[in-house]
This record gives structure tokens, sequence and C-alpha cells, in this order.
């Protein structure tokens, strides 16, 4: 097999170790959700809505609390992958990410940044790059500073918030919360 200048990168992903982001991150929740099929975020709050086969809820990112659960059978998005919420989301339309498609933003204004790497299938590697970082090449000849959250094999949606405060990871059964102030 040839070799590529994405060898040592590879190698550097693969050996890198599972932890939680750095600071000024911070766990705020982490739920078993049978059944995920996807989540979304508020544009203008730090709110966050999970659709499953069971239901759907609303978790409130900042503190880590569950704030609304219904089990409705609505629930997921329609064909332009976008729910009416419940609770305190009832009377707003969010776009969700999931199973059907769909994306969460993938970095902060302020620098933070994430990555999906599949090194070998089915196994993603879900990255947290730090501001002035680049993972594929030096920016401004410095190296490269990344964290490894998670292996998943069902990535359902990884991304922020629309504020960059709130990061979540949901796979096919968890949901996780990392938040900053």
């Amino acid at each position: 097999m040839p070799t590529s200048h994405l060898d040592p990168l590879r190698k550097e992903i693969e050996q890198l170790p599972i932890t939680p982001p750095p600071a000024p991150w911070q766990l705020k929740a982490r739920f078993t959700v049978a059944g995920l099929l996807e989540v979304g975020f508020d544009r203008d709050s730090e709110l966050l809505l999970i659709a499953s086969s069971s239901g759907r809820s609303v978790i409130d990112c900042r503190s880590g609390e569950r704030v609304a659960r219904d089990r409705t059978d609505n629930l997921g998005s329609d064909r332009h992958l976008e729910t009416r919420g419940i609770g305190p989301l009832q009377e707003r339309i969010i776009r969700m990410a999931g199973i059907n498609g769909g994306g969460l933003p993938v970095a902060t204004a302020d620098g933070w940044m994430i990555e999906d790497i599949t090194l070998v299938w089915p196994a993603q590697h879900l990255l947290l790059v730090e501001p002035g970082s680049w993972l594929h090449g030096a920016r401004y000849h410095r190296p490269a500073v990344f964290h490894k959250l998670a292996v998943e094999l069902e990535v359902r949606a990884f991304g922020f918030s629309y504020s960059g405060l709130s990061l979540v990871i949901a796979s096919g059964g968890e949901v996780v919360v990392f938040g900053r102030c």
C-alpha cells in the first residue's frame, strides 16, 4: 500500500486516547436514548430537541436538565429536516440532524472546530480541534491541537449549538452534551 502524507495524522488519531474536552468545556449531560433518531438546537438558546422512537425531549444544555418530554407519535422531522418543538420550544421550528441527514454547525465564531474522521469503517473518530489549529496541517506554523472525544459506530449528529457554547454527540443510543460559559 502506498504511503500518504496523511499517514502520520492517521496514526496519531488512532493512538490518541479518548478524553473529555479541555477547559473551558465541561460535561453537562449524558442520556441513554433508545432508538435515537435526530437532534436539533434552537437558534436563539442552548435548548436541544431530541427525537427518538419513544418520543421527544428538550434538554437545557446550560444546566444539562431535561425541561420537556412528550411521547407522541410525531417523532421526527419532515422532508425539510425541520420539526415543531415541544415545551419551551413549542412555537419554534427546529432544524434537525440525524438518521435522515442534516447537520449541526461544525465550527464556532471563536475558532473551535469538530472533525468526524473514519480511519477504518465503520468506526468514526470524533475530534475537537482547538482554536488556531487545523487538523490537516499546521496553521500559522503551529502544530494541530485536537482531542479525541469518542469513537462511535452509529453517529446520528455531532456539532455545536448556533452560539457555539454547547457541543453534542448523538449516537445510536446516547446523547452527550458539553458546554462552556
